[in-house]
This record gives structure tokens, C-alpha cells and sequence, in this order.
């Protein structure tokens, strides 16, 4: 008996199957979402698992986020910011607060996104168990600008917060969006000698605005 005959036979004998024996159907998995949390306490647990994650949470409710973004840009004084073309962004740029900003076009070259000092995004969906956002392939097109400048800027829709993935896929339906990027806090990796660094693929920032 050759070695991967042996390693089958002990699988199948913790599976309590025979040699040829067949294959059943995977069992359903449940993609309904947890539904004990309202808006107000899904928009709580988001809050802190964002922050368990390190990214930062700031409610923009009152205004559609314009003085969280204000704040945030203007204490860096950016030569270049990055933007996707999401209507949430569309509209924040064309504020006269923020309009005179070194805004970058959508559609900016690699080179350019790279040389931004910040990007600003809209998130479509966020998971409160996980303090994820979701940016969704048909309404943001330009995601870019959520992975190569050093600081992520992400307005989000408090309506948006869901709780859990099943929530999500469930609200997804069936077929998928061609992309869906999930974004956890700011970009880490462990590499090298298992050291955690942040920052290194991505950024450094993350700042979520709740609108």
C-alpha cells in the first residue's frame, strides 16, 4: 500500500466511510443573518470592532460626513487626494468646504494613486461582527483609491450596517457582484519572522465616517 493510499484509508476511517464509498451533498449552510440586533446596536458593535481592528469611527450623521472629512484633510494638507466615483463622493467633493481639495479624477493613473495622500471611498455594505466594509464591484468602481494611498477615508451608510456575513450574502442574493472587496481595518501583514506590520500593502489609516 503506497503512503497515499495509507493517508486516504485513515481519512475515510475517521469518516466512517469504505473505499468507494460515495460522496453525499454538503450540508445547507444558513446565510439567514442573526436578527436580534437593531441599527442603533449593530452601529455599537461595528464601532468597536473597528477599533479592535484599528480603524477609527466617526459620525457624520448630522451633516453627510462633511466635517469629519474636513477635519481629517485638511490637518494632513494633502498635495493629491484620491477619490472613487461613488455619488456619496461625488457630492463631498463638490462642497464648497472641500471643493478647493487637490482632488485626483476617478479614473487617475496607478502612478498618481500612489502619490495621493489620502483616498476617499463610500463603503455599499459593513458587518458589524467583524468591523468589515464591503465596497461592491457595479457601485465602486474605482477601489483603488481604498488600497494604494496611506490613508482610507470610507463614508458608510448607517442604513448599511448588517450583522453578520449571512446577513450579507443574503442581501448580496445570488449571482454574486463580477468584485466585492472586504476591507478590515488598515493593511497588515505578518510575513516576515511573524512580526505584525501595518501599512505595508496599503494603508495605514483607516477612517470610517457614518452618514
Amino acid at each position: 500500500m503506497s503512503a497515499r493510499e495509507t493517508i486516504l484509508g485513515a481519512v475515510r476511517g475517521h469518516l466512517g466511510r469504505n473505499a468507494g464509498a460515495g460522496v453525499g451533498p454538503p450540508p445547507p449552510v444558513p446565510l439567514l443573518g442573526r436578527v436580534d440586533l437593531d441599527g442603533p446596536a449593530k452601529l455599537l458593535q461595528f464601532g468597536e470592532r473597528l477599533a479592535a481592528v484599528g480603524g477609527t469611527l466617526h459620525l457624520g450623521l448630522a451633516d453627510g460626513g462633511l466635517a469629519a472629512v474636513r477635519e481629517l484633510l485638511h490637518r494632513r494638507a494633502p498635495a493629491a487626494v484620491a477619490r472613487s466615483d461613488a455619488p456619496l463622493v461625488a457630492a463631498l467633493c463638490a462642497h464648497a468646504d472641500l471643493c478647493r481639495l487637490p482632488w485626483l479624477s476617478p479614473t487617475a493613473t496607478k502612478q498618481e494613486l500612489f502619490a495621493a495622500d489620502a483616498g476617499v471611498t463610500a463603503a455599499q455594505w459593513a458587518i458589524a461582527e467583524t468591523g468589515t466594509l464591503v465596497l461592491v464591484h457595479d457601485d465602486e468602481r474605482h477601489r483603488l483609491a481604498s488600497l494604494l494611498p496611506p490613508v482610507h477615508l470610507c463614508l458608510l451608510p448607517a442604513a448599511r450596517i448588517l450583522a453578520d456575513q449571512g446577513e450579507l450574502l443574503r442581501t448580496l442574493g445570488a449571482p454574486l457582484p463580477p468584485a466585492v472587496t472586504f476591507v478590515t481595518g488598515p493593511s497588515r501583514t505578518a510575513d516576515i519572522e511573524l512580526q505584525l506590520v501595518v501599512g505595508v500593502h496599503g494603508p495605514k489609516e483607516l477612517h470610517v465616517v457614518v452618514v
